[in-house]
């Protein structure tokens, strides 16, 4: 052999030890994947958002704030994060109730209200903890679930999960194969 061909094996040999080394590199380089073209997007996205919905068939305005909203006008559904609202009666303006949590979706063609997250319900009468509250606004229904805590002046109890009426008539509470009724009818009357 001579030495251009032992030159040359060696260069091949060096160049294929680099192409092994860099293809074998920790964080290789990729393109970046182009964004899928059927991906429902928000329409609108805005911050520090405050508006109002109104349930006329309860007499109640739901005063909702959040700093980032997502509008998707075409599911008729609102991302809220995080959010806070009050309740008032449309009767006599008096603040009914508050409610907040880290993250909601409010579907409007069904007039209805997901919270997520550190929910807290507040009202004059009681104080609910829970990690998930469904709000049904024409119904004026509540149900919760996950480490679900009730206070009140006379109360104070804990379950898995909840539902009731905003008043907290026929409140019924759930846990580990329990389950509870409590009537607050008899209590508001004295």
């Amino acid at each position: 052999m001579d030495r251009k061909s032992i030159f040359l094996a060696l260069f091949i040999f060096i160049i294929i030890i680099f192409s092994l080394y860099f293809s074998l590199e920790k964080n290789p380089i990729i393109p970046p994947e182009p964004p899928a073209e059927n991906q429902a997007l928000p329409e609108e996205e805005l911050e520090e958002v405050n508006f109002s919905i109104f349930n006329n068939q309860q007499q109640h305005e739901l005063k909702l704030e959040s700093e980032n909203l997502k509008n998707y006008k075409e599911n008729q559904r609102m991302e809220l994060k995080p959010v806070e609202a009050e309740v008032y009666s449309l009767n006599d303006d008096q603040l009914l109730y508050t409610l907040k949590g880290d993250f909601a979706i409010y579907y409007s063609s069904k007039n209805y209200l997901e919270i997520r997250g550190n929910v807290v319900i507040e009202s004059d009468r009681y104080y609910i903890e829970a990690e998930e509250l469904d709000y049904y606004l024409d119904r004026n229904f509540l149900e919760g679930r996950g480490s679900v805590e009730i206070k009140g002046s006379e109360f104070q109890s804990t379950a898995s999960s909840f539902s009731s009426d905003l008043n907290l008539k026929d409140l019924k509470l759930r846990g580990d194969n329990k389950q509870a009724a409590v009537d607050f009818s008899d209590l508001t009357a004295e």
